[in-house]
């Protein structure tokens, strides 16, 4: 599964291409509120369900534009970023991106390769594969807070977010 880290990175790398730098470490807090069920023992419940992300921003939504205009943009970007993780956690492992109409579903792709003496050949595979979700409590629900390319990922968001930084405040001094 994506770790914590790489969650909380692409979340922010999301938010900070419509927000300041503040609001986007801050926002990018939504990006690992889906995994808020391993509280109740259990990975990849309801909260990891499309169609009740749906329905619960929708009203939300409607209601940030009826009401808080200033802050739809926000709002719209905090539902992208939990409808981001949905989707990352769909490549890692079954997944009720469908619950309650359909199966857990679980993507894999893959690109195997071939070298000789002719060239590179490219053989790309993707596979969906359903499974019943399994919503009883775990003992213990285990899984990274932090793997390489987690860390990576991390490193890269924090460069990208330093030079863009340093780059508005030399514009700022012009």
């Amino acid at each position: 599964m994506p770790d914590l880290l790489t969650h909380y990175a692409s979340s922010v790398l999301v938010a900070r291409t419509r927000l300041g730098l503040k609001e986007s470490l801050l926002l990018g807090l939504v990006g690992l509120l889906p995994d808020i069920d391993v509280l109740l023992r259990v990975h990849r419940w309801a909260t990891h369900s499309l169609i009740l992300a749906i329905t619960v921003a929708t009203p939300l939504l409607a209601l940030t534009y009826r009401y808080g205009r200033s802050h739809f943009r926000a709002a719209v970007l905090a539902a992208t970023i939990y409808l981001l993780h949905l989707v990352l956690d769909l490549f890692t492992g079954p997944t009720p991106i469908l619950y309650p109409l359909a199966d857990s579903l679980y993507i894999k792709l893959e690109v195997n390769g071939i070298y000789n003496d002719t060239g590179i050949a490219l053989a790309p595979r993707v596979t969906m594969e359903t499974w019943k979700p399994d919503f009883t409590p775990q003992p213990a629900v285990e899984g990274p807070i932090a793997s390489e390319s987690g860390i990576i990922l991390a490193v890269v968001t924090t460069l990208v977010l330093v030079l863009n930084y340093l780059g508005e405040k030399k514009h700022a001094k012009r």
